[in-house]
């Protein structure tokens, strides 16, 4: 029987696993992948607190190390389901595990083109996130892959670091907000190519270009970094017939990380909110770690079944 289940050992779930483990409360660490979530493979972080600059490996080796160092422990299982009740299940490929309380720190992961060699370039030329990475493509070219609102947002945003910004966008119109678009327009080192598809990237360690199909035949764009901006998906499919998830099936929550069912918390970039970045993520688990605490405290006002 364990006080909470933490699915997930991204930042928001090792965060809320430190202070549950500081509180003496037995929990186990579910984690169907790989060890620190989506900074893991970023391959500098400049923005977090206390470090001029660390690689997301290092940091995620740090967070793991004060975890495990804290005595917690975390399993490589891929969680099913959850049933519900005053006390709760989780069910994965290796068993079921009763518990008090469940936090989901599951994430979500980027959207990308699916092409030879992409996973190679990952933190080596090719980011999702204009804010952590686009300093280090101060006055080089980049490219940003989408049409949408947040596409054009980080376009604007890479043109006041970068030299020349291209916006690959697949169809013949962009799809985001009007002011939004007219502030693009307004930027005269954004060059926007309209139905364009990457098809190639080029380089041998780094990333160093990519070939584009566009309506006229193919083209070789000499790039040091390509930003993806189509989208994230939410790690939630295996909750959607329990937790309520808004339209973009994001979990939804309170400011208190509490879902519609109680004793079920949620942390970091699966929640439903406008800002995901590092710092946001161990806020959640803190938040929800503490409350997860209080609703221990009070467990028996719980009925038995939601």
């Amino acid at each position: 029987m364990c006080d909470c289940i933490i699915i997930g050992a991204g930042p928001a779930g090792l965060t809320a696993a430190i202070y549950l483990i500081r509180e003496n409360k037995k929990i186990k660490i579910l984690e169907k992948e790989s060890i620190g979530g989506k900074i893991a493979s970023s391959a500098r972080v400049e923005n977090y607190p206390g470090f001029k600059s660390i690689s997301g490996a290092a940091l995620a080796d740090n967070l793991y190390e004060q975890v495990t160092n804290l005595g917690g422990v975390i399993d490589i299982e891929e969680v099913q389901s959850i049933k519900n009740g005053k006390i709760k299940e989780v069910v994965t490929d290796e068993g079921v595990y009763e518990t008090k309380s469940i936090i989901i720190a599951t994430g979500t992961h980027y959207n990308t083109l699916n092409l030879d060699m992409e996973e190679k370039y990952l933190g080596n030329g090719i980011s999702f996130c204009t804010v952590c990475d686009g300093a280090f493509y101060k006055d080089k070219v980049v490219a940003v892959v989408g049409g949408a609102n947040t596409a054009i947002i980080n376009a604007i945003y890479l043109s006041s670091i970068a030299k020349t910004v291209y916006l690959i966008v697949r169809s013949d119109t962009l799809k985001g907000e009007a002011s939004v678009i007219d502030e693009l327009l307004e930027k005269e080192n954004i060059k926007i190519l309209y139905e364009s598809n990457v098809i190639k990237y080029l380089g041998d360690d780094t990333l160093t270009g990519i070939i584009i199909k566009t309506k006229d035949g193919e083209q070789t764009l000499e790039v040091a970094g390509v930003f993806m901006s189509i989208g994230q998906i939410p790690e939630t499919k295996e909750f959607s017939n329990l937790i309520e998830l808004d339209s973009n099936n994001y979990i939804k929550s309170s400011e208190e990380c509490t879902t519609n069912i109680p004793g079920i918390f949620v942390a970091g970039d699966v929640r439903e909110k406008r800002v995901r970045q590092l710092t946001t993520a161990m806020n959640d688990g803190t938040i929800a770690a503490l409350n997860v605490i209080d609703y221990l405290k009070n467990i028996e006002n719980y009925p038995e079944k939601d």
